[in-house]
């Protein structure tokens, strides 16, 4: 089983993408990557290579994952969030693992 550390605190990982000017996202795509079953270096390398195109498909992915995970299903405005769709996806994922935090 793939242990999984949960971002506590939504409004930290916030700041991170804000202030690594968005590095902080590979970092985070690798672990929820991770967590979904995909390869997160083959994510990580096409989010690169194709100018982040792939990394807004993914994100539309996972989204569609995490609300499936929490028995909910994911609504077509949601790409008007598209900016802050990790947090979205990380809430998603704290509240079906770590439902008590």
């Amino acid at each position: 089983m793939y242990e999984y550390i949960p971002e506590n605190n939504l409004v930290v990982m916030f700041l991170l993408f804000v202030l690594t000017l968005g590095m902080y996202y590979f970092w985070w795509l690798a672990r929820v990557s991770g967590v979904f079953g995909d390869d997160p270096v083959m994510n990580i390398l096409l989010t690169i290579f194709t100018c982040g195109v792939w990394g807004l498909y993914l994100n539309l992915k996972y989204l569609q994952k995490s609300e499936i995970l929490n028995g909910r299903d994911s609504k077509w405005f949601m790409i008007l969030f598209l900016p802050i769709l990790p947090i979205i996806i990380q809430h998603n994922i704290n509240e079906k693992f770590f439902p008590g935090r």
